[in-house]
């Protein structure tokens, strides 16, 4: 089982190179932002964006486990690294690329959420922020009733755990 203190440290890691990201973003330096995005790719996970880009979410969750448990920590880094990649294209109104980045990472974070109960909570403000850049005509029926069921599921938590 993987330790909260493990998972934060991962998620402050990339929350440093998302700023960075963004910040290059509100200046046009999208190639900058790009290569950041690649960058952050190979040192937190050892994977590269074309790599990553080309595989479907399953695949990416397959390649992120350890053992029979998955790896929540680089799941949620993933996650966050293709919403700035999404990002990127969305400033570039490269709409097609941003919404296959927006779908891949809202994949990633429901694996993250079914996971356990603690993480359905946990993961609400990223997914609440994927489903607002995502135009929903382009979510695959399956990926909508999986959504679907997270909010039902989020929904049906005590008060004191779907606040936390």
């Amino acid at each position: 089982m993987f330790s909260e203190d493990y998972v934060r440290r991962m998620i402050d890691q990339v929350g440093v190179v998302v700023t960075a990201i963004v910040g290059l973003i509100r200046l046009g330096r999208y190639p900058e932002s790009l290569a950041e995005t690649d960058r952050a790719l190979q040192q937190l996970l050892g994977l590269h964006l074309s790599l990553v880009a080309g595989l479907p979410a399953t695949e990416l969750v397959a390649m992120l486990r350890w053992g029979e448990r998955l790896d929540i920590g680089k799941l949620v880094v993933l996650a966050e690294l293709l919403q700035a990649e999404g990002d990127v294209y969305a400033a570039q109104q490269q709409t097609g690329e941003a919404q296959a980045r927006y779908l891949k990472s809202l994949e990633l974070l429901l694996e993250v959420a079914f996971d356990s109960e603690q993480n359905l909570a946990a993961v609400q403000p990223r997914v609440a922020a994927l489903q607002r850049r995502l135009d929903p005509a382009v979510i695959p029926d399956e990926l909508a009733e999986w959504l679907a069921h997270y909010a039902a599921t989020v929904a049906a938590l005590p008060v004191e755990r779907a606040g936390e």
